[in-house]
């Protein structure tokens, strides 16, 4: 794409980032939580436009169901948060890496983010998973990737079984999400996929570079939690959202 269009979309980009911490900063504090999530709704939406990136969202429950879930989806890029915010605005459960992330470390954390180590054993996730708990038992819905890192959108990583722990304390609903990222003439579209070595900014320009594209967000059946294992839980959405994703890159090479 014309350099001038990648610059211009850049230069948006870096306007929408100030935008929301400026919302942090100075209309949060007065804003009621209901405010708030319309507030990350409409900036995600803003951000994927400059991007002429559109959101095909399939299975999408109402508001109403969504109280006290928690939401298990494959994790491809940072802009899974951005697609999901801008469908149905909630708190993410992410890795403590994101935190150090310029200015979108910062509206993360002001968002409620819950910041998870990579390390096994951190003394910290049994106190974050009890919090995660109250939050959902109070009605709170987060999403989580419970594969620990991003993929390039070709398979789904076995999941990590802690923080379903949370989802069982807190007497909540467990609702599988796939992301896919079609490529154009079939596939994933690995453009989009922000992992491996691949650098916050190396990823930006190569998201403005691209003339357009398209996310899918299909949400399937809700798994009660009652009486589960958080190992059965995590194996029982792992192997929804790896099947499914096999039959979306099948149907997307026909």
């Amino acid at each position: 794409m014309h350099s001038v269009v990648v610059f211009w979309r850049l230069t948006l980009i870096a306007y929408f980032l100030m935008s929301g911490v400026f919302q942090m900063l100075l209309l949060f504090p007065r804003c009621t939580a209901e405010q708030k999530l319309a507030r990350i709704q409409r900036w995600s939406q803003q951000i994927l436009h400059v991007f002429n990136i559109k959101v095909n969202a399939h299975n999408v429950p109402p508001l109403s169901q969504t109280k006290s879930t928690m939401f298990i989806c494959n994790h491809i890029s940072w802009l899974d948060i951005f697609a999901i915010n801008a469908v149905l605005p909630g708190q993410f459960i992410a890795k403590e890496d994101v935190r150090k992330w310029p200015i979108i470390g910062y509206l993360a954390a002001q968002a409620d983010t819950v910041f998870v180590s990579r390390q096994r054993g951190n003394a910290g996730t049994q106190g974050k998973v009890d919090g995660v708990a109250s939050a959902l038992r109070n009605g709170a819905q987060i999403t989580l990737f419970p594969e620990g890192t991003s993929t390039n959108g070709e398979q789904v990583l076995p999941f990590k079984s802690s923080f379903f722990q949370a989802a069982i304390d807190g007497d909540a609903k467990v609702w599988p999400v796939l992301c896919f990222y079609p490529a154009e003439h079939g596939g994933s579209n690995e453009t989009m996929a922000y992992y491996g070595d691949v650098s916050l900014w190396r990823s930006l320009k190569d998201l403005a570079a691209q003339k357009s594209a398209v996310i899918e967000l299909t949400f399937y059946q809700a798994i009660d939690t009652v009486g589960k294992e958080r190992r059965d839980l995590a194996d029982q959405t792992y192997m929804i959202l790896s099947s499914e994703l096999a039959k979306a890159l099948e149907r997307s090479r026909q």
